[in-house]
């Protein structure tokens, strides 16, 4: 596979063994971004040529289900923590893979955040990483919010909306775009004066910024973006007939004397013949 484009990635060094020269990837990075907001139903969708909304309707629905806010409960409230958490769903050769980031780090479990999660961000965000276990151990049971939507970040709830992306394949959303991979995030406000989240859209993004070797290593994907290139993005020209001229030709309704004339019919031959 060849790869044209303004930019590297992670896996442009699998190359190295060898392409197919039949196959070229155009990757054009292209970014859109909208406001959303749980007090205005205009989601200010303009921003989105192309008519994205709808192509990526199905992931943009699954993304505003991932978790995307830390909650203390108490006995008789929950109190929101306001820390900011982006969630993400990134589109690779027909799957989906659901990660969040936290302070410019970017998990792809629950699990891992916690392990992996600087001291420095913990600090930050005035956390011990004992106090961060215990709050993703919380159960939330069947959540329902009028505000927020999703059920708060925790073991249970981020495992649970994740299990249902497993092996699940999202062909036609790719196809309909004509990319091999995407990403939609959703950057939650996450403030008590700041209530409106935002809500992003990349074609062909740069996988290595979000730490995706994590998930393929880079012989494995490129591999799988020049088969899916090569095959479920192929544009199929339309196949050659095999039926002769002439049979076309009289399935149509013409015959060899179409368009054109016969000798008796010639006006200089009638001309001619008129004189003599």
């Amino acid at each position: 596979m060849k790869i044209v484009s303004d930019f590297k990635d992670y896996y442009d060094s699998a190359q190295a063994f060898g392409t197919d020269p039949s196959i070229t990837y155009v990757r054009t990075c292209e970014s859109f971004e909208y406001e959303t907001s749980v007090y205005r139903d205009d989601d200010r969708r303009e921003r989105m040529p192309r008519h994205l909304d709808r192509l990526l309707q199905v992931p943009l629905d699954i993304l505003k289900r991932l978790p995307r806010r830390l909650v203390e409960k108490h006995k008789w409230h929950s109190n929101t923590l306001e820390i900011p958490i982006t969630t993400r769903l990134t589109g690779f050769c027909g799957y989906l893979y659901p990660a969040f980031e936290v302070s410019g780090q970017t998990f792809y479990s629950t699990d891992q955040f916690v392990r992996d999660l600087p001291e420095s961000c913990l600090e930050r965000l005035h956390l011990r990483r004992k106090t961060l276990e215990e709050l993703l151990n919380q159960s939330f049971g069947a959540w329902r919010s009028p505000y927020w939507g999703s059920a708060p970040l925790s073991h249970d709830t981020w495992a649970k909306v994740t299990s249902e992306l497993d092996g699940k394949r999202f062909d036609e959303v790719f196809v309909h775009l004509g990319v091999p991979s995407f990403k939609v995030e959703y950057a939650a406000g996450n403030g008590r004066d700041d209530l409106t989240d935002k809500i992003r859209c990349t074609l062909n993004p740069r996988l290595n910024v979000d730490q995706f070797q994590r998930v393929k290593g880079p012989a494995e994907a490129f591999q799988e973006i020049s088969m899916y290139v090569g095959n479920q993005l192929a544009r199929q020209p339309d196949p050659v007939s095999a039926v002769p001229d002439d049979v076309l030709r009289d399935e149509k309704g013409f015959n060899e004397w179409s368009f054109r004339r016969h000798k008796e019919e010639d006006k200089k031959l009638r001309k001619k013949q008129d004189r003599q």
